[in-house]
């Protein structure tokens, strides 16, 4: 049994909450986000506790974090849970900047930690299908993507 911490009550994260809470082998034991009522909605469902970030981080029974948190928070968390020795799953972005994107690879390299990003859309038919046409040659050089879902 794995214990986990989830980062964020919002759409996403209640996604996040009900999966991780239905997993056998994983325990939702917090829920981190900065509107309580967000937090309780889903601590009620689920059966997790609230908790703050340092609480969180600091625990060294949770062994997991789902960060589903607003972006800006994202390459923070990742480096701390990273530092912990925490296995991270993060929302798209890792961050806006791509600089603090590479810090975060790096903290999480040096610490040797797993990390998956959520980005679902890879899976997609239609831009798998892009995807080897691009590979192929038959689109030319991709110099902007611009996805409406």
């Amino acid at each position: 049994m794995i214990d986990a911490a989830l980062f964020g009550a919002g759409l996403i994260g209640s996604v996040h909450a009900k999966n991780l809470a239905r997993h056998p082998d994983v325990h939702l034991r917090t829920i981190v986000d900065p509107r309580r009522d967000a937090a309780e909605r889903i601590a009620a469902g689920t059966g997790a506790e609230i908790a703050d970030t340092a609480t969180v981080i600091n625990d060294p029974s949770i062994k997991a974090v789902v960060i589903a948190s607003a972006t800006r928070t994202h390459a923070e968390l990742i480096i701390e849970a990273a530092a912990k020795g925490k296995a991270i799953f993060c929302e798209k972005p890792i961050d806006l900047d791509i600089a603090s994107t590479d810090q975060c690879l790096a903290a999480v390299e040096k610490a040797g930690v797993p990390l998956q990003i959520g980005f679902n859309r890879r899976f997609d038919p239609s831009f798998a299908a892009v995807k080897k046409r691009i590979d192929a040659g038959e689109i030319g050089a991709v110099e902007q993507v611009i996805i409406t879902s």
